[in-house]
């Protein structure tokens, strides 16, 4: 705790000299002054995280997070202030027993758990997506299991960005997290709203109605259908366990060792 104490210092004094002395340097001066008021911030930050994980800053190569939903009650955090820990994968290296957050509106994967060292706020760190391989959120009732798909994975059908990896056989089925704003009493309110994709013969689609999904399987549309009609499942309706274990019966019927 002291150590981060000094770093604040530190870092203070740095910005005072920096303040005190832009108005008198060439507008190039400024800007190398100024990236070294960056660099002692990024190692201000790279300290505390070491200090707080014993960790190399690898992890933490992002952006400030600014929580521009705070006035909402509505927060586009996934399963906001529901107990959870995570994992992630950053460069190839794997760190465990985190806590992260992962903002549906704007997807970005968050990383909050780095105490300022005054014991009152934490640091707020947008991890740089394309440094992510891939990241988990274990809650008591589920695991999430994410990873960026991008055009050239899915063949442009849909957005690119972060999926949650709900099912991965011969068919698959991912879930965008995502959340829509609206205004209520002049305020950003975000209501989350998922889409469900599943992998057909013809690409990724969307989830819709059961008609419609059984003749996105092509030739063995009649073998999908059925599997629905027995289980009397309304796919709008259905929850992620309910689709997991339609695709786990529609592969198993049609073989595993035929892919899509």
């Amino acid at each position: 705790m002291k150590q981060t104490y000094l770093l604040i210092v530190l870092l203070c004094l740095t910005v005072q000299g920096y303040s005190q002395q832009r108005t008198t340097g060439s507008g190039e001066r400024k800007t190398g002054r100024f990236a070294a008021v960056e660099a002692a911030q990024r190692e201000l930050l790279d300290s505390i995280y070491a200090a707080r994980t014993a960790t190399t800053h690898d992890f933490i190569n992002g952006t400030e997070y600014y929580p521009y939903h705070y006035r909402a009650k509505n927060k586009p955090l996934l399963f906001f202030g529901v107990e959870r820990t995570a994992d992630i994968v950053v460069k190839g290296r794997k760190y465990n027993s985190l806590v992260l957050q992962y903002d549906t509106f704007t997807d970005e994967v968050v990383f909050s758990e780095v105490d300022n060292g005054f014991g009152q706020n934490r640091y707020n760190i947008s991890i740089t997506r394309g440094l992510i391989g891939a990241f988990t959120l274990f809650f008591k009732t589920d695991t999430l299991r994410f990873r960026y798909l991008n055009d050239s994975e899915t063949g442009g059908d849909i957005p690119a960005g972060f999926y949650e990896m709900a099912y991965e056989g011969p068919t698959g089925y991912i879930i965008r997290h995502r959340s829509v704003v609206h205004q209520r009493n002049g305020i950003d309110e975000y209501y989350y709203s998922p889409v469900g994709y599943v992998k057909t013969p013809l690409g990724y689609r969307k989830i819709t109605s059961d008609s419609k999904f059984a003749k996105q399987f092509g030739d063995e549309a009649d073998v999908m259908k059925k599997i629905v009609n027995q289980r009397g499942i309304k796919l709008r309706k259905a929850n992620k366990r309910q689709i997991i274990n339609i695709l786990q019966s529609f592969d198993s019927q049609r073989g595993t060792s035929r892919e899509l």
